[in-house]
C-alpha cells in the first residue's frame, strides 16, 4: 500500500540520519571492539592497514591472525578466515604497527601500567637491582601485566657513588670479580658509569668481553668518546662523551652542548659510524633538564643537529626516555621522544624504527618490533596514520601484548 511504502520509508531515512537533502552521508553503524581477552584464543584483525616497520610500505586491506603468542598469518582481508573461537577485531581499515619499545628506563612497580598506556610492550631498564629482577619475573612468567622487561646490571663505578646498589669498582683488579657478580645475576648488559678511571673501565670492558657481555651506558670523564667507541662499547647513553669532545670549553652534560662547535660533529659521527656504536640520546628528559638554562635553546639545537647528523650518516639510533628518576613521565615521556627525534630532522618512519624494529635488532631480537609471520605479537591498532604524523601514536584503540588483547582504557 502506497502510505505503508512511505511510512518504511521514513522509518528507514530516520534510522540512517535521512533528512530528504540528499548532501548528508549514512550513519553506518560499527561494532565495539571486544574486551579483552588473554593469549590463549586466537585473534583476528580484520582488515588493516599494516606498517610493517620492515623497510617495506605499508599494506592495506590486510588481515592479521594471531595464535598463540605470535603473528600466524597476514593476507588479503577476506582470504584469512578466523578459526573457532578466535577474538575478532574488525578493523576497518586502522593502522597496525608494532608496539613501542622503550630502550632506557628505571623501572619502578608504580611505572608499570603507564608504559602499557603509552603502547609500550618491552623495556630496557638501565640500573638493575632485585626489585627490577622481581618484576622481570612476575611479568615473564604473567603474573603481572607489564612491558617485558630486559635489564643491565647495577652500575659500575668508582667513587662517590650515584645511585643505590652501585657496585664500586675503585682498582682495575675488582673489574673480573664484580663483572662476574652481576653476570651470575643474570643481567643482559653491563652497565658503566661517570666516575670510573681509565685503567678501571678498561679492565671492566676486558671482563665483559671475556663473558660475552655487552657494555653500555655512559662514557665516564676520565674516558674519552673516542677510547669507549675504540673500546666497543656497545650503546652511549645521553649523547655522554660527544658533550664534552664537542664543547668549545671542555664541559660535560648538557652544559657541554651549550657552546658546541658544530665543526667537530663530522669526524666524531664518521668514528661512530666505524664504530657500529649504538646512541640512546634521551632527548626529550634533556630538553626537560635544559630548561633551566639561560641558553636552553643551543643546548637543544645543537644536540638536535648532532643527532640528525648521526642519522644521515646511518649511525644506529635508539629511542629511550629515561623516565623513572622523577623527571620524565614514564611511558608518555617516550611520545615526547618521538617528537624529539622527528623535531631533529628524522623522517617519522625512521623515528619510529629506533624504538621498534631497530631497537628490537640491538636486544637480538628480529622477531620483535615488527609486523610480520613468525613475529612476537606485539601490536598497537590506531585510528590514524603514524606515519603521517608519529603524534598519531600517543593514541590508539587497543594493544596486543604477547598475543593477549588489551583495548584502550582495559585492565
Amino acid at each position: 500500500m502506497p502510505g505503508a511504502r512511505a511510512a518504511l520509508l521514513g522509518a528507514i531515512l530516520f534510522a540512517h540520519g535521512g533528512c530528504g537533502g540528499g548532501n548528508t552521508a549514512p550513519h553506518v553503524e560499527t561494532l565495539p571492539d571486544p574486551p579483552a581477552s588473554d593469549a590463549s584464543r586466537p585473534l583476528l584483525l580484520r582488515d588493516v592497514t599494516v606498517v610493517p616497520m620492515t623497510g617495506d610500505a605499508p599494506r592495506e586491506h590486510r588481515t592479521v591472525l594471531v595464535r598463540d603468542g605470535r603473528i600466524a598469518e597476514i593476507g588479503e582481508a577476506a582470504a584469512v578466515r578466523a578459526p573457532e573461537g578466535a577474538v575478532v577485531i574488525e578493523g576497518r581499515g586502522r593502522w597496525l604497527m608494532p608496539a613501542l619499545i622503550d630502550m632506557h628506563v628505571h623501572l619502578r612497580d608504580a611505572d608499570v601500567p603507564a608504559y602499557l598506556a603509552a603502547g609500550v610492550g618491552t623495556v630496557r631498564n638501565m640500573w638493575g637491582h632485585p626489585n627490577v629482577a622481581r618484576l622481570r619475573d612476575e611479568i615473564a612468567a604473567g603474573r603481572l601485566a607489564g612491558p617485558a622487561v630486559v635489564s643491565a646490571s647495577s652500575g659500575l663505578d668508582g667513587d662517590p657513588p650515584s645511585w643505590p646498589y652501585t657496585q664500586r669498582v675503585l682498582e682495575p683488579s675488582q673489574a673480573a670479580p664484580t663483572v662476574a657478580a652481576q653476570a651470575e645475576q643474570g643481567w643482559a648488559y653491563i652497565k658503566v658509569y661517570q666516575q670510573l678511571s681509565l685503567a678501571s673501565y678498561d679492565a671492566i670492558v676486558a671482563a665483559a668481553r671475556a663473558r660475552g657481555l655487552p657494555v653500555i651506558g655512559h662514557v665516564p670523564t676520565a674516558v674519552t668518546i673516542q677510547h669507549a667507541l675504540a673500546s666497543g662499547q656497545r650503546s652511549i647513553e645521553h649523547f655522554s662523551g660527544y658533550d664534552r669532545a664537542v664543547s668549545a670549553t671542555g664541559r660535560r652534560g648538557t652544559f657541554g652542548w651549550s657552546d658546541a662547535e658544530r665543526g667537530r660533529f663530522p669526524a666524531l659521527v664518521e668514528a661512530t659510524v666505524a664504530a657500529g656504536a649504538w646512541n640512546c640520546p634521551t632527548m626529550a628528559i634533556n630538553v626537560a633538564l635544559s630548561s633551566r638554562l639561560p641558553d636552553a635553546d643551543r643546548v637543544v639545537r645543537h644536540r638536535r643537529e648532532f643527532l640528525r647528523a648521526l642519522a644521515e650518516a646511518g649511525a644506529p639510533l635508539l629511542l629511550g626516555s629515561d623516565a623513572g628518576i622523577d623527571v620524565v613521565p614514564a611511558g608518555a615521556s617516550l611520545h615526547d621522544e618521538l617528537a624529539e627525534f622527528v623535531a631533529a630532522g628524522l623522517p617519522p618512519e625512521s623515528a619510529l624504527r629506533a624504538g621498534t624494529a631497530d631497537a628490537a635488532r640491538f636486544l637480538g631480537r628480529e622477531d620483535l618490533g615488527v609486523v610480520r609471520v613468525g613475529a612476537q605479537a606485539d601490536l598497537l591498532l590506531l585510528p590514524e596514520n603514524p606515519l603521517e604524523d608519529v603524534g598519531n601514536v600517543r593514541t590508539f584503540d587497543g594493544m596486543v601484548l604477547r598475543g593477549a588483547w588489551r583495548p584502550a582504557g582495559g585492565s
